[in-house]
């Protein structure tokens, strides 16, 4: 038997790129309200709009739980965390778990956002359930930018390796002992050599004054394309035009 629980608003979010479902209900199992907002300043309106309104009636607290805490949630759920509600992150990899020993019927939004009302009922008494809801703790505002800096970080040196590997494979393809030139393909003054004229053939003609010239470029290096020069070698696909280049460049 389950035991009687403090009575409380229990709110379940499927949360989609462009809409959100709501599934509403109380703890003692009842639903009392289903809708679907915008992800919109209006939506969100919306949203809160007719929680406060179940709130002053009923009197008790909200919890609301939701995917994508840090994702396509945002910034909903951290509007949910300055009201003063309890929120509840619905993990993913342990949900699709859940499904798997306890299947329902076919997914529809509707159907996903009142699962998550289950899970609320379940959840402690069924360890399984308790894993997928997650409470989710207002952190400093100095951790969240934390967190957005670093997330941005690891997509800049993802963005960076793959840019990289695609100009070292087209290198390669278009004159290997130029990319031999240098260690790593992304070193500045090798994007500058190659940034410096719009045909890669030209590199092979410049004179070591106009080597020189070119931002990064010492005598060690001038040195090193001056020997590169004399055994310089296109394929044919040699057309590789500066455009390319220099999106690589700024990326890098």
């Amino acid at each position: 038997m389950f035991s009687p629980t403090p009575l409380d608003i229990r709110v379940c979010v499927d949360v989609g790129c462009k809409s959100h479902q709501v599934a509403v209900g109380l703890s003692t199992g009842e639903m009392i309200a289903e809708f679907s907002i915008r992800h919109h300043p209006d939506g969100f309106r919306t949203f809160f709009t007719r929680l406060e309104q179940l709130e002053q009636h009923y009197q008790c607290p909200v919890r609301v739980a939701m995917e994508g805490h840090n994702g396509y949630a945002r910034p909903l759920d951290s509007m949910v965390l300055a009201r003063g509600w309890q929120l509840n992150n619905i993990n993913n990899l342990k949900l699709a778990r859940f499904k798997e020993v306890f299947p329902g019927a076919a997914k529809t939004d509707a159907i996903d956002a009142r699962r998550g009302l289950e899970l609320f009922q379940i959840k402690d008494h069924l360890p399984t359930a308790k894993d997928v809801l997650q409470v989710v703790a207002e952190s400093p505002r100095e951790n969240q930018i934390l967190k957005r800096l670093s997330r941005r970080r690891r997509r800049l040196i993802n963005e960076r390796v793959r840019v990289s590997n695609n100009l070292q494979a087209d290198l390669q393809a278009v004159c290997p002992s130029l990319l031999a030139l240098t260690g790593d393909a992304c070193n500045v003054w090798f994007l500058q050599l190659l940034t410096y004229t719009n045909d890669l053939r030209k590199l092979a003609r410049l004179h070591l004054k106009t080597l020189r010239k070119i931002p990064g470029i010492g005598a060690t290096y001038a040195n090193r394309v001056r020997r590169w020069q004399k055994q310089a070698q296109f394929s044919k696909t040699y057309g590789v035009r500066i455009a390319r280049w220099q999106v690589c460049h700024k990326r890098l």
